[in-house]
């Protein structure tokens, strides 16, 4: 049997990220965390990755639309070059007359330069509104990868007092919680799919790499957090 996909919808939509579903992830986190461990500072992060990744979904269309002011502006500066070159051809008339190899190579080299000088200014333009891009995505990114880390620092120091938000007895026992560990590397998750998400369509190679670097360190950090939670899990302190 085929399975029918809903009209309008590609073939390989089931094969996409969904931005969607992203941030209700992020969002059932927040619910999550604010549950288990009311008050603490993972809360509050899981709260503004929540945000970020609302913040993502729009910058992610943002970036697939045109910069139009910025292609006018292109197309304005490319016909004005191409306009000036042809006028200075066909307007002004100059006799071509080499007297020495010497001068030959000097005037084939002064031209050279032009035109040089005349593509890299076309290719600027041209290329302007996808750097632009690509540095706003790469600074998102850049974000992602920061948070990463935020996270990472605070479960360094983790202890109950962190996210208990009733004071306890100087002489009661610390009770670990594994969770906060899991938590931790659950939100590693969301984060590297939604570095994903700017890689989608056209993307360059820096977006590529940056993404897949950032894809990395959360799995790294999730690794090490899995076996911290598991020892944390064993210990007497859990109990």
């Amino acid at each position: 049997m085929k399975s029918v996909l809903p009209a309008g919808e590609p073939p390989n939509a089931t094969h996409r990220l969904d931005p969607a579903r992203i941030i209700e992830t992020a969002e059932n986190l927040v619910q999550q965390i604010g549950q288990r461990l009311p008050g603490s500072n993972l809360a509050s992060i899981a709260a503004e990755l929540a945000r970020i990744a609302r913040d993502t979904d729009q910058r992610v269309h943002q970036a697939r639309r045109p910069i139009l002011a910025i292609r006018f502006a292109s197309v304005t500066a490319i016909v004005t070059s191409l306009l000036g070159l042809w006028y200075l051809l066909h307007h002004i008339h100059t006799r071509w007359e080499v007297g020495t190899v010497t001068e030959l190579f000097e005037a084939a080299d002064a031209g050279f330069n032009l035109l040089v000088l005349l593509a890299g200014a076309l290719w600027f333009a041209i290329t302007l509104e996808a750097r632009i891009k690509r540095k706003k995505v790469l600074q998102s990114i850049q974000e992602l990868r920061e948070l990463i880390h935020v996270i990472d620092a605070t479960q360094l120091y983790y202890t109950p007092e962190l996210y208990n938000h009733v004071a306890a007895s100087p002489r009661t026992p610390w009770i670990f919680d594994h969770t906060y560990l899991l938590f931790c590397t659950q939100m590693f998750g969301v984060i590297s799919n939604l570095a994903a998400l700017y890689t989608r369509d056209e993307a360059g190679d820096s977006i590529i790499r940056a993404a897949s670097d950032l894809e990395m360190l959360a799995n790294a950090l999730s690794d090490r957090l899995y076996s911290k939670a598991e020892m944390v899990r064993l210990s007497p302190e859990s109990r």
